[in-house]
């Protein structure tokens, strides 16, 4: 049995966040599963600001506090508003439910929990991406003398460029390490092999005690003033051919905001840290982070998991299906739903907690989620949110449109769009809105609504 872990951390952008996560660790601690780590804690970003995920990463270490030798610690960046997977920003998207039961977590933390121990007392800290499913062979993740460990997978060079890059040596140090690089930049840099394949940077590292213990004295709470991100911050600044220059150019290129003197001081003792990157054979890497990466991602597990794949690629989970009730349509994604009459799907559909008792027909592309909370004055409801699939929720796309200006202006995170209805069935008066060119009464109807912003319900489901 694999060494055991001192603790298992899940971090969370603020505190509502991190209390429904509790709730979620607490339930699993109840059925014994877990039992890998001796203490599962949730963190919070301090005081409710965005510190990025290095600045997570040192503040969980901060709270731990003491000597890092000897100690194993998996962190698992779970906090963000979700606003690309707007249906599960109430439970956060590292508890979206996947095909086969379970969750995002459960199948992430279960490979994660065994990964092998370093020899020694040299200790162990594990950052893992808590957007994504990664799903290898732990025994296959052999770690490095010391320093830095990271894990990467081959692909193309043209999925490579809108992620992170490891440029290797033979013998697997670290030469160079691209933020979203162009395939000119991979080129030039070697970061593309003789098969015409990309180390992709999985974002999942493993670092000893003493690694930790540069970044803390480099950084100390340089987070509580400004983001730092561990693989623009942090990652750019390691491998044997890394420069100040490129870092610090690789840093603001990808956002930084700090300034090119403070990088520029940064970059000796981070640069100093020993980093290997390793590759990990027959992996899964599965994006669960955004709406429609659902049915896409949901399909390929099931095929990881040998499970029979529908061929009409509808994937149907916690959901009653009753007598009379039949789906129709193409790659949807129905999760939390209640089905007792005909359910018509233009394809590529999401449904979320909707209650189906008279037939139902939605358009290619809509999103459709009737969720259970309380209003404002605390009152039971039910909210409604009808949006395309494509709709990223940071900006004023609205069911693949430009937000119409009588619907409000600015992103749709922070509109009051979505309005509430005091029944489950309530959600019908409001399906124009997948075609927001509205009549007048419509329009009348939706300005007298009770309406809440996406910020908001996310923090008002029950």
């Amino acid at each position: 049995m694999p060494q055991a872990w001192d603790y298992l951390i899940v971090t969370a952008s603020n505190q509502a966040q991190a209390r429904a996560y509790e709730s979620q660790l607490r339930a699993r601690r109840k059925q014994g599963l877990l039992a890998q780590a001796r203490e599962v804690l949730v963190v919070a970003d301090p005081g409710g600001r965005r510190v990025g995920s290095g600045g997570s990463t040192l503040y969980c270490l901060s709270r731990i506090g003491g000597s890092l030798r000897g100690r194993r610690i998996l962190i698992v960046h779970a906090g963000g508003d979700s606003k690309r997977l707007p249906a599960y920003a109430p439970r956060g998207k590292i508890f979206v439910p996947l095909p086969g039961g379970g969750t995002l977590f459960d199948r992430l933390a279960a490979n994660l929990l065994a990964l092998p121990a370093p020899a020694g007392d040299a200790g162990q800290i594990v950052a893992a991406s808590g957007d994504a499913l990664l799903l290898f062979d732990p025994a296959a993740f052999a770690l490095a003398p010391e320093g830095v460990t990271a894990l990467g997978h081959y692909t193309s060079p043209e999925e490579a460029s809108r992620h992170g890059v490891y440029c290797v040596a033979a013998d697997g140090s670290l030469r160079i390490y691209l933020q979203k690089p162009s395939l000119a930049e991979q080129q030039r840099l070697g970061g593309v092999n003789a098969e015409s394949r990309t180390l992709l940077d999985l974002g999942l590292m493993s670092f000893d005690a003493a690694a930790a213990g540069v970044w803390l004295d480099t950084f100390g709470e340089a987070y509580l003033e400004r983001e730092i991100d561990l693989y623009r911050e942090i990652c750019c600044a390691m491998g044997g051919e890394a420069t100040c220059e490129h870092y610090v150019a690789a840093a603001k290129s990808s956002g930084s905001p700090w300034d090119e003197a403070t990088l520029a001081a940064w970059f000796p003792a981070l640069h100093a840290v020993p980093a290997e990157a390793r590759v990990a054979p027959d992996c899964l890497f599965l994006h669960f982070g955004a709406t429609r990466q659902l049915v896409e991602s949901g399909l390929a597990l099931m095929a990881y998991d040998r499970r029979p794949v529908p061929e009409s690629g509808i994937l149907v989970l916690n959901s009653e299906v009753r007598e009379g009730a039949t789906i129709t349509g193409s790659d949807a994604w129905i999760e939390g739903c209640r089905l007792r009459a005909p359910l018509t799907l233009g394809g590529g559909n999401v449904v979320v907690g909707v209650d189906v008792d008279e037939p139902l027909a939605l358009p290619p592309r809509a999103c459709l989620e009737s969720l259970a909370g309380i209003r404002r004055d605390g009152t039971p409801c039910w909210f409604v949110r009808c949006y395309g699939t494509d709709d990223p929720f940071k900006d004023d796309t609205f069911c693949g449109r430009p937000l119409p200006p009588w619907l409000g202006a600015g992103a749709l995170w922070d509109a009051r769009v979505f309005p509430a209805e005091s029944s489950p069935q309530g959600y019908r008066r409001w399906l124009w809105m997948f075609d927001p060119s509205a009549s007048e009464q419509q329009k009348q109807a939706w300005r007298a609504a009770d309406r809440y912003t996406p910020a908001e319900i996310a923090h008002l489901i029950r």
